[in-house]
């Protein structure tokens, strides 16, 4: 769910001390797929850890989520290996990134079965759960790979890494900007803005958009939605590119994109989610405000809309979160890409199709899907647009001509020439 400015076109997982004796027992070193990865470590283990080490590796752990929860920085610190000064910095970057989120729920679980003895320590699969207070429906749950010392005398374990890219590039582990740089956050009135150093100083006026267009977009929107999002705004494009199922092959071609965010990476395509959010691309931010509040409400609507327009053809998702982003403006700024005009002139047989959607006219496939809905909505009245939309997410996909036919008494290709009509009776 993406779009370019109108211009330019838990359960976690429990594993008990016997199934942990019958893996380290018959421990091998791993081989990776490039499916679904493997969380153990890519090296020959040495000596087979000990029973003791997992009790050890929670204890620690707890210790680390209760300092957190509690934001107790000495309680934190106390738990980090402090070798080495670079880790240290990086923990003191983290406990201030936490410190700021809305915390309802902050767990860590040992995944057992990944457990092995490495120089100087043990390396493991932590499953990390955070669940955002007012923004998740539940923990979102994310593997990371820690590294585990022994404490000056034996009588403990100390962490040393909570971090290993290179797994988390094999295992295509999402990387939260609170894991990988400082951070700014504002939480305010249903928004939780996620911010950096450079990109703060825009913070303001991105809070602002993102709270009228909350109000706007539930006005518009006839679904159950209680207005609260998480949207980034950050000064790379670093986790833009590390987003999964991107609409667009370049990554920089997007101005904004919504995406979905699972409770867990079971690679389950129905898998429950906790949410959607949203992030914009770093030129947005100091964008025209009018075109900055447009691209927010598209995005808004994808959220309001929930898993929703997945479930349906990709220009009525895009066509409609057009449609919404524009209903505050008047007529005569609602703009419309040049590339829709043309194709609208030439004429217009076909809807966008999904596989090709994003591709280098991506422009006017968004003008075009937006002025389906217009034309549905001229025709037919708001109500079957929202209709519409029910009914082809009720459906298989390859149903859904035949019921965009039933619903509308109308076929995909005299659709697209009623939008092309009305593109060019509008803008000549």
């Amino acid at each position: 769910m993406s779009i370019t400015s109108p211009e330019a076109g838990p359960e976690a997982r429990v594993r008990s001390y016997a199934a942990l004796l019958a893996t380290l027992a018959l421990l091998v070193a791993p081989t990776l797929t490039a499916c679904t990865g493997d969380p153990a470590r890519d090296t020959e283990p040495g000596d087979t850890p000990t029973a003791e080490v997992i009790p050890q590796m929670e204890r620690v752990l707890r210790q680390r989520a209760r300092a957190l929860r509690k934001q107790d920085e000495e309680a934190f610190m106390a738990t980090v290996d402090d070798a080495e000064q670079k880790f240290v910095d990086r923990e003191r970057v983290y406990y201030a990134n936490l410190s700021q989120l809305p915390i309802a729920t902050l767990a860590y679980q040992v995944d057992a079965s990944t457990l092995v003895r490495t120089a100087g320590g043990y390396d493991a699969v932590i499953d990390v759960q955070l669940q955002l207070d007012g923004y998740d429906a539940m923990p979102v749950v994310r593997p990371a790979r820690f590294h585990f010392t022994r404490q000056d005398g034996g009588a403990g374990l100390l962490i040393a890494s909570d971090r290993d890219r290179s797994w988390e590039q094999r295992n295509e582990v999402d990387v939260q900007p609170w894991d990988s740089r400082a951070i700014s956050v504002i939480d305010n009135d249903g928004v939780l803005g996620i911010f950096d150093r450079q990109s703060i100083n825009e913070a303001g006026a991105v809070i602002r958009a993102v709270q009228e267009g909350i109000g706007q977009v539930g006005e518009a929107v006839p679904y159950e939605w209680d207005g609260h999002v998480v949207v980034y705004a950050l000064s790379d494009t670093d986790l833009l590119e590390g987003l999964d199922d991107l609409p667009a092959q370049d990554p920089d071609a997007l101005d904004a994109v919504s995406f979905p965010v699972p409770a867990e990476l079971d690679g389950e395509q129905d898998a429950p989610l906790a949410g959607t959010r949203f992030l914009l691309h770093p030129r947005m931010l100091d964008s025209d405000p009018q075109q900055l509040a447009r691209l927010i409400r598209h995005e808004l609507t994808h959220v309001a809309l929930g898993s929703l327009d997945d479930d349906v053809p990709t220009w009525l998702g895009e066509g409609i979160a057009e449609w919404v982003s524009v209903q505050p403006l008047p007529e005569d700024r609602r703009l419309i890409s040049q590339a829709a005009i043309d194709v609208a002139r030439a004429g217009l047989d076909e809807l966008p199709p999904d596989l090709d959607y994003n591709d280098e006219d991506q422009a006017a496939h968004y003008g075009i899907s937006w002025w389906a809905c217009e034309a549905i909505v001229d025709m037919y009245g708001e109500p079957m647009l929202w209709q519409l939309l029910d009914d082809l997410a009720a459906v298989d996909p390859g149903d859904q001509d035949d019921e965009l036919q039933q619903t509308l008494q109308m076929g995909s290709a005299q659709l697209a020439r009623e939008a092309a009509k009305r593109i060019v009776a509008t803008y000549g």
